[in-house]
């Protein structure tokens, strides 16, 4: 007899705790993954030419000079890597 009740119960915990609990961690993703409100500010990558990122990169470390070199060349001279 009571099996019948537990379902209901899980099924109302399910709409009661659940499905607020997805819709906030979804959200939650949604706003980091597009920068939302307070973002780290690197998002404009998108309208930087590459000689620029080339620059940006070097200046955090991120290659060191011979890296830098060759792929300037290879930017400017059209060749590959």
């Amino acid at each position: 007899m009571m099996g019948g009740m537990g379902v209901g119960l899980l099924l109302l915990l399910l709409l009661v705790v659940g499905i607020p609990l997805a819709l906030l961690g979804g959200g939650v993703l949604f706003f980091v993954n597009r920068g939302g409100s307070g973002g780290s500010g690197d998002r404009s990558t998108a309208n930087e030419t590459p000689r620029a990122i080339l620059d940006r990169r070097l200046a955090r470390g991120e290659i060191d000079a011979e890296e830098y070199r060759k792929l300037l060349s290879a930017m400017t001279n059209g060749g590959g890597v």
